[in-house]
């Protein structure tokens, strides 16, 4: 069997989490022959070789299904299979390179993998509505993504859940003392990540919200975002006039968690005011039309807190939204209500003063990803869908030839 991985990884859903897992059945699914072609510039091929996926190929990132990104994947696809024959399954990892290989590709056998949920942005709607018309598997990264594209309008029978993978081995806990020195942390200090996928839907404004508030109380503790976090430049303004600039670290390396979760004591993750439950009711093209909506986006997808949770990073996070289904409560992490900057600022206060309690839930989580979450288990279930993906399309040609 040959499978072609499509991902555009400057697309939500496509970035450096997103690439790491597909290297997993690239490594692992060696029975496969794979390739993949990126759908974006140099900097995003040169991303997908640093999370270690080796493409064979790059189209440039286009604007939604454009005739010239149809031209653009139809050549590519080609001279592929001239050198090495036809590929028998096209896995698409985010949203848009999927409806994008239904049009370039549409007699091919197609399947998407999504970690995060579609926009409400109005391509979003029309990448929907293309799947719509003509199905593809969709594997959604859990369940809270899956209901989300059925709120979008795309079938139940459609939308499967396909739990995602971290490898522990990638966490370097040699790095630790490295990363916290460079962040101006010591030994004492809560350091706090606050990652999100895409890592620009992070909220810089709710995470300095509950910085203040531990900040005000004399504890220890330093926050990381990224540059891109929603909200980062207003809030760190606002750090400084109240003199506690140094308190928050910008490091562009948390967008490859695996990379930094070492050096963290607690991660948190918390949706802003633009991610919302019901995106069926939020942005459709008509009432942003007519003033009565606006732009919505979907909830972070888990893989960052699965990196975390693998480095024995205790994760806080949002009862109603996605780490609810990997986290239990006080067993492998804190869940707190949606929203809610207090309790999110307890939980932190408690974890800083009772180190025996952050030990014990950042054994929990890890425990709870080598038993929930593994790389070969993840693997074993993709391989399934690419052999019943193939047989559909056999069947489907067979039928069409028999007509």
């Amino acid at each position: 069997m040959r499978v072609l991985h499509l991902v555009d990884p400057g697309s939500p859903g496509g970035g450096a989490c997103t690439l790491r897992l597909m290297a997993e059945p690239m490594t692992r699914l060696r029975s496969i022959e794979q390739d993949v072609i990126v759908i974006g510039h140099r900097g995003h091929v040169e991303l997908a070789v640093r999370c270690g996926v080796r493409p064979v190929g790059a189209i440039a990132p286009t604007l939604g299904l454009s005739l010239s990104a149809q031209r653009a994947l139809r050549r590519a696809i080609a001279e592929r299979e001239r050198r090495q024959g036809r590929y028998d399954v096209i896995h698409a990892w985010t949203l848009s390179s999927a409806a994008l290989a239904r049009t370039a590709a549409p007699g091919r056998a197609l399947m998407a993998t999504a970690m995060v949920g579609p926009t409400t942005e109005p391509a979003a709607h029309g990448q929907i509505a293309l799947l719509r018309r003509r199905p593809a598997p969709v594997l959604a990264g859990s369940g809270f993504v899956r209901e989300e594209f059925r709120e979008m309008g795309l079938d139940g029978g459609v939308v499967s859940v396909l739990p995602p993978a971290v490898t522990t081995r990638d966490v370097d806990e040699r790095q630790r003392a490295t990363l916290r020195q460079r962040w101006g942390a010591t030994d004492a200090t809560l350091v706090v990540g606050v990652p999100a996928q895409p890592i620009g839907w992070s909220d810089a404004r709710r995470a300095v919200e509950v910085l203040a508030r531990l900040a005000y109380t004399e504890r220890d503790i330093r926050f990381v975002v990224h540059h891109s976090a929603n909200r980062r430049v207003q809030t760190t303004r606002w750090l400084e006039q109240q003199g506690f600039r140094d308190l928050l670290v910008v490091d562009d390396t948390l967008a490859e968690p695996w990379r930094v979760v070492a050096g963290f004591d607690a991660a948190l993750l918390m949706n802003d005011d633009l991610n919302t439950r019901n995106l069926s009711t939020a942005g459709s093209p008509w009432s942003l039309l007519t003033g009565g909506g606006r732009r919505a986006r979907p909830a972070s997808g888990v893989l960052p807190a699965l990196w975390a949770m693998a480095a024995g990073v205790v994760v806080i996070a949002e009862e109603s939204a996605a780490c609810a289904e990997i986290i239990a409560d006080e067993v492998s992490g804190l869940l707190i209500p949606a929203g809610d900057i207090n309790a999110a600022a307890d939980r932190l206060g408690r974890l800083h003063d009772d180190r025996a309690l952050a030990e014990r839930l950042g054994a929990g989580a890890r425990a709870a990803v080598n038993e929930g979450f593994t790389a070969d288990a993840f693997c074993a279930r993709l391989g399934t869908w690419y052999e019943r993906a193939d047989r559909g399309a056999a069947e489907a040609a067979s039928t069409a030839a028999a007509g």
